[in-house]
């Protein structure tokens, strides 16, 4: 039992028999740990709707016979009254077409009321507690994974093993100027870049699908057919499946031209500067809190008597002067920093690296972080002997100097614009990688269901009930009705290929559910079909999860019955096969599963058939591929059949006899 099912489940029962009201309760009621408890009766719809309203219920036993509603409008109306309760559907009609109709309508269970007993009826119970909650909790994923990759500025996209695109988000969308996302299904960037980007993208995408390794944060430039260009920021990722398998890629782009045009523009103006910097006469250098020399001009190089700016990067002025003077440096140093206020035109005496005493102007200025605490400062010392020597040329050389000075404080401010930018650059980056690993974590998400259906049957089903204002009405709310029923059914097959995809497996015997799976599929037969069983007696039980292999028999017996639509003869075979050597071996497949020695069990499924195209069987279990005409086929039914086959370690293999027909033949190992 799950651990969720810790207090007793409220259930309702809407029935009008007294004695089958009175057996259900000793079902329901037969243990008390089982945790369900029926909390309200109701003898007819109304009485039902009305407890359901009031949230008197955790999950509903609705018999489809009641004295106010009978059939499918019984289950309708409930389920349209509390959509999120969960309802199992009692009727005393053995009644397959009826069961498919409800369950497709979204009732959790169809029971035979001659044919449960207390625990089919408990399990019913839990498990349909179970999917409710389960269902309820995947649509708010999807939901949450629809207006990530809906709004997100971001381009995402997905693509198979041969670079086609198989899902794109808006925004790619948006730039590759398609109307809708399918548009870009099944091609490749060929078909909307340049030829340079798109064999660029194809090669990085084969390396990332051979070493299994991403390609994070790679600046590409990108050119559109249409001529259009643009700068972006990618990270490709292996998409692989359950098995850890590579099945292709998926990435995320982010528009950088912007950026990036300004990054350029940021290089040329440090360029600049840099050359301004480095050809100024004055000694121009940048120093940490510590004192330590971080940047120099080529004038500060030579008056310390360094070549190479290695020499002193990292040093203090002790390393270059007297202690007395490096002292008096330093001291002045420090006071900028704390006071985080500038040293203007300090005259200061030194000695030079060959030994002669020079005078400098020194100016020191404050450098800010972002939090205005000074981090370091910038000075520029102007060489000034020549002016102490020549007292006469004073008051010229003093003007000369404001100038001069004035020139390269507003150099020193350009240095601190450029720094400023470089930060916001900084946090640019940042916020983008931010965003890649977003992209990461949307990128182990599958699909996207976001469903109006609900709605829509409401209001056919209302109309349904009104008086018809014209002739005409009826035929169109049928025709409404059945373009909703082929939603609803593609809806259905994202839901069981999306679903998540865990096993209960035990071991089973493959005939009886190969025959269970063939008495579920007698409503399909039509014409002069005819069904033929060459079933091994003492095959040897299989670990499977009965549900599922079921689903997938249901699944190809029906194509089968459809593809012999004028009638023929359906064969179904069993047997087991140990495997003797290695190259081809049972349906023509090699698999890690299977190793020499194995002993294998093979089922088979043979029609008569007209087959399939031989160019569309590569492409028979892609999602999303159907050979039935519009509206007869979702395209998710064999790709389900795939994903369980692949879950129980098994293998498929559908192909075209040579006499005519196809088969579908599957190894399990034992």
């Amino acid at each position: 039992m799950s651990s969720h099912l810790t207090a007793k489940s409220r259930v309702l029962l809407i029935e009008d028999n007294p004695g089958d009201i009175f057996l259900l309760r000793e079902m329901v009621n037969e243990e008390a740990h089982e945790g369900f408890h029926i909390e309200a009766e109701a003898r007819n719809l109304a009485d039902g709707i009305a407890r359901l309203n009031a949230g008197e219920a955790d999950v509903v036993l609705l018999d489809l016979s009641l004295p106010d509603s009978r059939g499918l409008d019984t289950f309708t109306t409930a389920h349209r009254a509390a959509p999120d309760v969960p309802i199992i559907v009692l009727s005393g009609v053995d009644d397959e077409e009826l069961a498919l109709q409800t369950v497709q309508l979204g009732a959790q269970e169809y029971l035979v009321k001659g044919r449960i007993n207390a625990q089919v009826l408990r399990r019913a119970l839990r498990y349909a507690i179970e999917r409710a909650r389960a269902e309820n909790q995947l649509a708010h994923e999807r939901d949450l994974l629809s207006t990530l990759l809906e709004n997100i500025p971001d381009r995402i996209y997905f693509k198979d093993r041969r670079s086609r695109f198989i899902r794109i988000n808006h925004a790619l969308t948006v730039l590759l100027g398609l109307k809708k996302p399918d548009d870009a299904y099944g091609k490749t960037d060929a078909d909307f870049y340049g030829t340079e980007h798109a064999q660029s993208a194809l090669e990085d995408e084969r390396h990332v699908m051979q070493t299994g390794e991403p390609i994070l944060g790679k600046v590409e430039f990108e050119t559109l057919i249409d001529g259009g260009r643009s700068w972006s920021l990618t990270t490709k990722l292996p998409l692989r499946d359950r098995q850890g398998r590579v099945t292709g890629t998926c990435g995320i782009s982010r528009e950088i031209t912007a950026m990036k045009e300004m990054e350029d523009q940021l290089a040329t103006e440090r360029n600049l500067l840099r050359a301004l910097i480095d050809n100024v006469p004055d000694l121009i250098f940048l120093k940490d809190a510590e004192g330590r020399y971080l940047l120099d001009n080529a004038a500060h190089l030579r008056s310390v008597g360094a070549s190479e700016s290695s020499e002193v990067r990292g040093r203090t002025v002790f390393d270059f002067f007297p202690d007395e003077v490096a002292r008096a440096f330093h001291e002045d140093d420090l006071a900028v920093i704390r006071s985080a206020q500038p040293l203007l035109n300090h005259e200061e005496q030194v000695t030079d690296a060959p030994g002669h005493q020079r005078w400098l102007m020194t100016s020191k200025i404050p450098w800010l972080n972002d939090e205005g605490r000074a981090v370091g400062l910038v000075c520029i010392s102007r060489d000034i002997t020549e002016q102490k020597l020549a007292e006469a040329h004073l008051k010229q050389a003093n003007a000369d100097l404001k100038a001069r000075r004035e020139d390269l404080i507003a150099a020193v401010k350009d240095v601190q614009d450029a720094h400023l930018e470089l930060r916001s650059v900084q946090f640019q980056l940042i916020d983008a990688e931010k965003m890649k690993s977003i992209g990461r974590l949307a990128a182990g998400v599958a699909h996207e269901v976001k469903n109006p259906l609900a709605i829509l049957k409401m209001g056919l089903e209302f109309l349904g009930t009104q008086p018809p204002a014209d002739e005409h009405v009826p035929l169109i709310l049928k025709e409404m009705s059945d373009a909703v029923g082929r939603a609803d059914g593609v809806i259905r097959g994202l839901l069981d290929f999306s679903a998540p995809k865990q096993l209960d497996v035990h071991r089973a015997s493959l005939n009886v559910v190969i025959n269970q799976a063939l008495r579920l599929v007698r409503g399909e037969m039509k014409g002069g079909c005819q069904i033929r069983r060459d079933l091994q007696a003492d095959l040897p039980p299989l670990a499977l999860d009965t549900d599922k292999i079921s689903q997938v028999f249901v699944n190809l017996l029906t194509n089968a019955l459809h593809a012999m639509d004028g009638g023929g003869t359906l064969t179904v075979r069993t047997y087991s096969k140990q495997l003797t050597g290695v190259g081809h071996n049972v349906a023509d497949t090699r698999s890690e599963s299977f190793r020499v020695g194995d002993t294998i069990v093979v089922a088979e499924i043979d029609d008569t058939g007209p087959g399939i195209p031989e160019e569309k069987l590569v492409k028979i279990f892609e999602p999303f591929y159907t050979t039935k005409p519009t509206g007869k086929g979702t395209g998710l039914g064999l790709s389900v059949v795939k994903t369980i086959i692949d879950l129980h370690g098994a293998t498929i293999d559908l192909r075209n006899l040579p006499e005519g027909g196809a088969r579908v033949t599957i190894m399990f190992q034992t």
